[in-house]
């Protein structure tokens, strides 16, 4: 008589712990940097500190794609661990591409002269300001070339726009770029005046910069600072501690930056205004 043979079971294929450490790993690093990179930016960090401390997302990104193919390459046919790995490596990648391809394809898009350098900015400025098809185009046109007429040492021609700049602007109080051109207007022309040694017509435009309503950029990532740097290292801490004044009428989301700069302006500092010195 033939006894029966118990039923062999199957083993379920183990998985290595370093296996679901690394794909839990390489799904969790996206958020992790896109939380650094938040620090970075609304931390009040100088753009050196940002440069460096942006490193850190970067390599969790790049470390995050390498631990989610090594996930999956051990992952056993183990479905949660397949699954995870898989949405690691997706996640990692598109942010990769995003990080390295994309600036290499705006560049390549623009004529690689674009958005590089200041000469760059200023051709594409200048270049649709020539091919505006309306007043509402030209409107936007010569904000970006007044400003960056300033930046190459362009100044008459800087002066022109940033002057036809605020001539037109009456005519679009509505319109969502307004407070932008108050305040690169007022900006180009007050930095001119510190160059040319007229201190006193530089507060005026500072004081004029503080009335702008505001504008998306402004009310988020704040105004720009650099005339009031220019003023702060003439001495003129009263006049820009009132323009601090005037931009938390917009700036609400500042998270304590006005009032950390003002601390560090009445003890005779100039602050680190970071990227507020290029928005």
């Amino acid at each position: 008589m033939n006894e029966s043979q118990p039923p062999i079971l199957e083993e379920k294929p183990k998985v290595n712990r370093f296996a679901r450490f690394a794909a839990i790993f390489s799904i969790v690093t996206p958020p992790i940097s896109f939380f650094i990179y938040f620090i970075c930016i609304y931390g009040g960090m100088g753009l050196k500190a940002i440069a460096v401390v942006a490193l850190i997302p970067i390599s969790l990104i790049f470390l995050g794609f390498i631990f989610g193919i090594v996930a999956l390459a051990m992952a056993k046919q183990r479905k949660g661990v397949l699954i995870q790995s898989i949405t690691g490596i997706c996640l990692n990648g598109l942010l990769l591409v995003a990080l390295f391809g994309l600036p290499f394809f705006m560049a390549a898009k623009m004529g690689n002269k674009y958005l590089i350098t200041p000469q760059g900015r200023l051709d594409k400025a200048t270049k649709e300001l020539a091919t505006a098809s309306n007043d509402k185009n030209k409107f936007y046109a010569l904000d970006d070339a007044a400003k960056e007429s300033f930046n190459v040492g362009k100044i008459q021609d800087a002066q022109n726009y940033a002057n036809e700049l605020l001539k037109m602007a009456p005519n679009y109080k509505d319109n969502w770029n307004y407070g932008n051109a108050v305040q690169d207007g007022n900006l180009v022309l007050g930095r001119i005046a510190v160059q040319n040694g007229h201190i006193e017509d530089a507060k005026k435009y500072l004081l004029e910069v503080g009335k702008s309503p505001g504008s998306p950029q402004m009310n988020s990532f704040g105004p720009n600072m650099s005339l009031a740097k220019d003023l702060l290292e003439k001495g003129e801490h009263d006049t820009v501690l009132q323009y601090f004044d005037q931009c938390r009428t917009f700036w609400k989301m500042d998270y304590g930056k006005l009032d950390e700069w003002s601390k560090e302006v009445e003890a005779g500092q100039v602050p680190d205004f970071g990227a507020n010195l290029v928005y």
